[in-house]
C-alpha cells in the first residue's frame, strides 16, 4: 500500500491556471485578472427577455471547492431568469495556483479579497448590462450572495468587514461567523490520526473516497456519484483560512449592515435578506448550528431595527413581523430534507434549489 503522504498532491498543476475543461451548454468560462493572479468566473445568464427587477447571483464555495460545483443551481436559476456567477478563489478551479506552502499559510483575509475582485466585478457588469438596457445611469446593482460551507464564513467576514455589499446573503450550510468548533466535531477522532498520517497535507480529511463520502453526502448516496464529483474538489488548500474562524470573528450587526436588501418595492416592506439553509443530513453543518445562527442573526436585527440602524426600516416593521408571527423577523430559516452538506451536489439537489428560490421570489 502506498504511504499516506503519496496518494496526495504536493505540487501545483502545471499549467498553471489549469486547462479549461467542457462546460454545459449555456455556462461560459471567463477570467477576473487580479494584482495576484487570474480567477475562473463561470457565467450563465437567461434566455429569457431581460428584467431589470430579477437580481444577479453571485455563488461562492467552501473549502476545497470551485466554481464548477455551482453548475446544476446555475442552470437552475438562470432558466428561471436569474443571471448566474461563480467564482474559484486562488488555488481553486481554474483559478491560479500558489505554490503548496503559499496556500497553506494563505490567510482568510487574502482569500476574502479574491471574493470581493470577484464579486465587484459582477456588480460592475451587471450595473452596465443594466444601463445599456434603459439607457439610465443606475446604482451599482447589488448582487444576492449563495455561499456554501466556509465561504459561507468567507463571506460573512467580507460583510462584517465592508469589504463588500450584497442585496440578500444565503448561507447554505454555511460555516456560522460566530465560532465554528462545533463544526469540526464529525471529525474530532479520526482527524488525530489522519493529520500526521498524511503528511500534515490539507486534505488528509478528504483524501480518499470514503472520507469525501461520509462528510458530504448521505450513506444512501452511490459511490459512483461521489466519484464523479471528486475530480472538482481541490488538491491542497489553505489551512490558516479554516483555523482563523474557529472563534468567533463577526458580531451581527457587522455582517446585517452590508445587507442592503431589507425592503423592497414597498419603502415599509421588511424583506428577508438573510437566509439560512441546512441540510436535514448534514454531519458538519448541522441543522441544529445553523438553526443558534439564524437566531443570533435576529436577534441583532431586532437590535438594529429598533435602534434604526436599517435604512428604510422602522420599528413598526418589525414589530408587525412579531405580531404576525411571520417568518424570523427578517432572517428565514429552513432545512432541505434528506440532503447532507454538500447539498448542492447531491441527489436530489432540486429541493435545496426550490427553498432558495422561494427565498429570492420575496426579496
Amino acid at each position: 500500500m502506498v504511504f499516506g503522504p503519496f496518494t496526495l498532491q504536493w505540487r501545483r498543476p502545471s499549467p498553471n491556471p489549469p486547462s479549461p475543461t467542457a462546460l454545459p451548454e449555456g455556462i461560459r468560462r471567463s477570467t477576473v485578472h487580479t494584482a495576484s493572479g487570474p480567477l475562473e468566473l463561470l457565467t450563465a445568464l437567461p434566455t429569457t427577455p431581460f428584467d431589470e427587477s430579477t437580481p444577479p447571483l453571485f455563488f461562492a464555495h467552501g473549502g476545497f471547492g470551485c466554481a464548477e460545483i455551482w453548475l446544476q443551481y446555475m442552470q437552475f436559476f438562470a432558466a428561471r431568469g436569474y443571471p448566474c456567477y461563480a467564482i474559484s478563489y486562488r488555488g481553486h478551479g481554474k483559478s491560479w495556483y500558489p505554490w503548496f506552502w503559499r496556500m497553506y499559510f494563505t490567510s482568510r483575509h487574502t482569500m476574502a479579497e479574491d471574493l470581493a475582485a470577484g464579486l465587484k466585478y459582477v456588480q460592475a457588469l451587471e450595473s452596465a448590462r443594466r444601463k445599456g438596457s434603459n439607457g439610465a445611469s443606475d446604482n451599482t446593482t447589488r448582487v444576492v450572495l449563495v455561499a456554501h460551507s466556509a465561504g459561507g464564513a468567507l463571506s460573512q467576514y467580507a460583510l462584517s468587514r465592508n469589504m463588500i455589499q450584497v442585496q440578500g446573503f444565503c448561507m447554505l450550510a454555511a460555516v456560522p461567523g460566530f465560532g465554528s468548533w462545533s463544526c469540526y466535531k464529525f471529525w474530532a477522532l479520526t482527524a488525530p490520526i489522519h493529520f500526521p498520517y498524511r503528511g500534515f497535507h490539507p486534505r488528509y480529511i478528504l483524501a480518499t473516497i470514503p472520507q469525501i463520502h461520509d462528510a458530504f453526502f448521505t450513506a444512501e448516496t452511490p459511490v459512483s456519484h461521489v466519484q464523479r464529483f471528486a475530480p472538482l474538489l481541490a488538491p491542497f488548500e489553505s489551512m490558516l483560512w479554516p483555523m482563523q474562524a474557529l472563534f468567533a470573528f463577526v458580531t451581527g450587526p457587522d455582517v446585517l449592515s452590508s445587507i442592503t436588501g431589507w425592503t423592497g418595492r414597498s419603502p415599509s416592506a421588511l424583506k428577508q435578506a438573510l437566509f439560512v439553509l441546512a441540510a436535514e443530513k448534514d454531519v458538519l453543518c448541522t441543522p441544529e448550528i445553523l438553526s443558534d445562527a439564524a437566531l443570533r442573526y435576529r436577534g441583532a436585527l431586532r437590535n438594529m431595527v429598533r435602534n434604526g440602524k436599517i435604512d428604510g426600516v422602522e420599528k413598526l416593521d418589525m414589530e408587525a413581523h412579531e405580531h404576525q408571527r411571520t417568518d424570523g423577523q427578517g432572517v428565514r430559516f429552513r432545512v432541505a430534507k434528506g440532503l447532507a452538506h454538500h447539498l448542492q451536489n447531491h441527489e436530489g439537489w432540486e429541493r435545496g434549489a426550490d427553498e432558495v428560490l422561494k427565498w429570492l421570489e420575496q426579496l
